[in-house]
């Protein structure tokens, strides 16, 4: 028996090039849509592979024309969200199917001919789109991530606990070649002017960052051998509290706290280590960010006496707009215990969960507040040195925190425990490689793009 559809006449195809990959062409777009309101797009792709993204547009006046919105098509399946003509060559084309259901997400999902059509974005490997979504469950697949084009595509939205617990949401930060200023000026409350120096940045490559710092239910299915290491593995909803009391060395260049230093970058982390079984079940060149591209992302592109979401610096120890941003000591991270003549922190009152408080203006959350995070960096106490440099890969040490070279590595962004001086993106601490503390832990980085 046939089935009636009703076509979609108008359509676009988009292609996104990169100035390094072959670049991809998307033609022949076409859009259906049968009895039963399942939608077919279908496009052909030459020349080069890509990642596939889509977008639905309606409500045409002229030649004016309006998405419906990313969460209404991020259901759609088949050739699509994903790297797609993997054997494509200049010259050479195939064609390619999307199914689509807008009864699960869009009301007004039945058009009339003409009333929609499809924007099928073809994006080079070298130039992926901007959120990428990792599978780390006991059933993932290497190589198998998928890619958004904005967060209101993002399955879900970026709130779901998926991105908290299974999966990893990744980023990307558009750094290659732009120069910006690393460090703090005299007019930062609480700067700390020899580890602050300003100094010239330029990175070379842009870069994907976890949305997230790592939760205790993403270490618990990479490192199923020590799987609840946290300090705070009994608080409520610990699995979606960051991961702590884990080790630099555990992190990438052991199994244990024990330092390795045949995998110290720029050797890939130890096979054995979180950074190693992470790389192998995902297929994805995940590492420790530098602190170049930590406080790059920190920072979103709002400069010196500003906070990640551009609010200003006012205060070294309670600030107000600090608030909004993280968990820290005067958001109820840190609670006086009158047994003990020392400061302690309760379980409830440590860590809060990954994405509690709002993001900074790249949509990144908790650099600020609630763990430490571990970068790739040896830790050097005075900068001054840097004053006119271009600072691209993680430094060798001058001076450490405790004297002898080598022997901390760098950690950004403060905890649950810090004043508000601390939580700046331009404070610089460091810790001893094989230290377990309940206010350490990370957030992991990537390449951006396919190879």
């Amino acid at each position: 028996m046939k089935t009636n559809k009703i076509l979609f006449a108008a359509f676009a195809a988009v292609s996104v090039a990169s100035l390094h990959a072959a670049v991809p062409e998307v033609s022949a777009v076409t859009m259906s849509q049968d009895a039963n309101r399942l939608v077919t797009i279908t496009y052909t792709l030459a020349d080069a592979p890509a990642v596939i993204t889509l977008d639905v547009q309606t409500n045409a006046t002229g030649d004016v024309w309006a998405s419906i919105g990313g969460e209404a098509v991020c259901n759609a399946s088949g050739d699509v969200w994903k790297k797609v003509g993997a054997d494509l060559t200049e010259g050479n084309s195939g064609s390619y199917t999307i199914s689509w259901h807008p009864d699960l997400s869009w009301p007004d999902h039945k058009v009339a001919a003409g009333g929609a059509r499809a924007v099928v974005t073809a994006w080079a490997l070298d130039n992926t789109p901007d959120y990428m979504v990792v599978d780390i469950s006991n059933a993932a697949q290497p190589d198998t991530q998928t890619y958004y084009p904005g967060a209101e595509f993002v399955p879900g939205g970026v709130s779901n606990g998926l991105y908290k617990t299974t999966t990893f949401l990744m980023r990307k930060i558009m750094a290659k070649d732009v120069k910006w200023t690393m460090g703090s000026t005299t007019l930062e409350p609480g700067r700390q002017s020899a580890r602050e120096a300003t100094h010239q940045v330029t990175l070379t490559n842009n870069y994907y960052i976890g949305v997230y710092q790592t939760t205790q239910a993403q270490w618990a299915l990479i490192q199923t051998a020590n799987p609840t290491p946290s300090k705070f593995s009994n608080a409520e909803d610990c699995a979606m509290r960051p991961v702590e009391n884990v080790s630099y060395n555990e992190m990438r260049t052991s199994a244990d706290k024990n330092a390795n230093s045949a995998y110290y970058w720029p050797a890939d982390p130890n096979p054995d280590s979180f950074l190693g079984k992470l790389r192998t079940k995902t297929g994805i060149d995940f590492d420790l960010p530098s602190e170049a591209q930590w406080e790059f992302a920190a920072r979103a592109g709002n400069g010196d006496t500003k906070w990640g979401n551009g609010s200003g610096i006012v205060n070294g120890y309670e600030d107000a707009n600090l608030k909004k941003l993280g968990r820290y000591k005067y958001t109820g991270g840190w609670v006086n215990n009158t047994t003990s003549p020392a400061d302690t922190c309760r379980a409830t009152n440590g860590t809060a969960i990954v994405g509690s408080y709002a993001p900074n203006s790249w949509g990144i959350y908790d650099m600020s507040g609630n763990v430490w995070e571990l970068c790739l960096d040896w830790y050097e106490d005075n900068i001054n040195a840097r004053n006119g440099a271009v600072n691209i890969n993680p430094s060798a040490p001058s001076k450490t925190l405790s004297g002898e070279n080598g022997s901390t590595r760098v950690s950004r962004g403060g905890s649950f425990g810090s004043d508000a001086g601390s939580c700046r993106a331009a404070y610089r601490a460091g810790d001893n490689p094989t230290y377990q503390g309940r206010d350490d832990g990370f957030r992991v980085a990537c390449t951006a793009g396919l190879k």
